[in-house]
């Protein structure tokens, strides 16, 4: 039986959270949009892509947009092929990003936010006011 379970009810949408098998940790995340639409999902290796995460799940509107947006952290799963299993019920796959730099430089942190939020608006799940050119 899997470990994943839904631990929020947003104005709009739900939030998902995906655990390891074995030790229950925290490795991924799925925001359910209010509309159906695209599903995006961003993968990373790297530790310091956590911030990146946090600082999307903490916008306001995002739940109200369209389709799906999934955060994977790799490098936290115990067992890759048994934890990803786990949510191989994820459906279609629209985009995939997968982000590979391991630094706590603000400034790249902030440029793989802004990747993801102009994927997002590419994609039309969100209007993408106010997210940064390219």
């Amino acid at each position: 039986m899997s470990k994943r379970t839904i631990i929020a009810e947003r104005d709009a949408g739900y939030l998902e959270v995906f655990c390891t098998q074995t030790t229950g940790t925290i490795f991924g995340h799925r925001l359910v949009g209010t509309a159906p639409g695209p599903q995006l999902v961003v993968a990373s290796h790297c530790q310091t892509s956590a911030h990146v995460f946090e600082r999307l799940l903490n916008i306001p509107t995002l739940p109200w947009m369209r389709g799906n947006l999934v955060l994977i952290r790799l490098d936290a799963l115990d067992d890759l092929v048994m934890d990803i299993t786990s949510i191989a019920h994820i459906g279609i796959v629209d985009r995939t990003m997968i982000l590979t730099e391991n630094t706590t430089d603000p400034n790249v942190q902030r440029r793989n936010y802004h990747m993801i939020l102009r994927a997002c608006a590419q994609l039309g799940m969100i209007s993408g006011r106010g997210v940064a050119p390219a």
